[in-house]
């Protein structure tokens, strides 16, 4: 009776993960943000009622007691439970896309003219074409530019489909049940736990390309990634400095190591600080590319593909993996 008892809950389980995805990652109707999910404005979706079938859907999940469902960002959730822009907290964080994340980030923390006449340039493309933010930017109206661009960039250009979605979500009257019990938010909020990113998480995470067992290279390879673990927990453990004993660093570079992190080596592989809620798509890998003008490793951020070189130099029982790998992260987006 047991066994027959598992055997009929394991594929409803299964069942649940799979929609979960399917909402969430397979639907086109979201993106991610490093605070969880944010509807994704699609058109075609909105035409079709694609939100608010979803909104159904998570009704549906939530009835049945799925808390797994809380994957959204906090903001969208403040949308949803009231329904008033004015109480949204939105915060740069929530936007998906990382190139303007970054640039609302850089005008949040700008700490002089010079640095939020830089910043706010860099918003030119698409600053102009919202109504209602402040210009020109000086120190006195930047929090309100960022507040404001957040705002738009993650609530009201998605207006349109958030409204849909909460009329999915009025089927068996879920929504004014959770807009009465403002606590039973923890069903849709994406927790908000940071972990710091460990050395054995990064190396985990990136799975070598290894070529078949007994092909001559495989074993340079096993070496590489042996180095790369190697590099990872010397990041981790702050003795990259120590490593360069015969080096005369720059005071840069003893600065950077100061700051250099194993997330560091991450972001620079596939383009994220953060682990995604569900899964990379595609998986991270790291391959071996067999170039001796350089030791420098490459990354495909669209391809979450870590590139090793595997030469003569950075096989050699020395620094100079290690120093490579440094000087590339110094001359990428990582750690600035």
């Amino acid at each position: 009776m047991l066994y027959d008892t598992i055997r009929l809950i394991a594929p409803n389980e299964e069942f649940f993960c799979q929609l979960v995805r399917a909402i969430f990652e397979d639907s086109g109707a979201f993106e991610e943000s490093p605070t969880g999910f944010i509807p994704k404005l699609n058109t075609s979706h909105l035409q079709n009622g694609v939100y608010r079938t979803i909104g159904k859907m998570m009704s549906t999940l939530i009835i049945q007691g799925r808390k797994a469902l809380a994957l959204l960002a906090a903001c969208v959730v403040d949308y949803i439970l009231t329904g008033d822009v004015h109480q949204v907290n939105a915060t740069p964080d929530d936007v998906s896309a990382s190139e303007l994340r970054g640039m609302l980030k850089k005008v949040e923390k700008s700490s002089t003219e010079r640095e939020l006449e830089d910043a706010v340039k860099r918003c030119d493309s698409w600053r102009f074409e919202v109504e209602g933010l402040p210009n020109p930017v000086n120190m006195n109206t930047k929090d309100t530019f960022v507040k404001k661009a957040t705002l738009f960039h993650v609530i009201l250009e998605r207006q349109a489909c958030l409204d849909q979605l909460i009329d999915g979500l009025s089927y068996y009257e879920v929504l004014p049940l959770f807009r009465g019990i403002p606590i039973m938010r923890i069903y849709l909020d994406f927790p908000n736990v940071k972990k710091e990113i460990t050395a054995d998480d990064v190396a985990g995470i990136l799975i070598p390309r290894y070529s078949p067992l007994g092909c001559p290279r495989r074993k340079s390879q096993e070496m590489m990634v042996i180095k790369f673990q190697e590099f990872l927990h010397s990041v981790q453990d702050k003795e990259l400095e120590e490593k360069f004993g015969s080096r005369t660093l720059t005071e840069a570079e003893k600065a950077f190591l100061e700051t250099l992190r194993p997330v560091h080596i991450l972001e620079f592989a596939t383009g994220r600080s953060t682990f995604p809620v569900l899964r990379f798509i595609p998986h991270p890998q790291m391959i071996f590319l067999y170039d001796k003008s350089t030791g420098h490793p490459k990354a495909n951020t669209s391809k979450n593909e870590l590139q090793i070189c595997v030469n003569c130099r950075t096989l050699a029982d020395s620094d100079e993996f290690d120093y490579f790998f440094v000087e590339a992260l110094m001359n990428s987006s990582v750690c600035r």
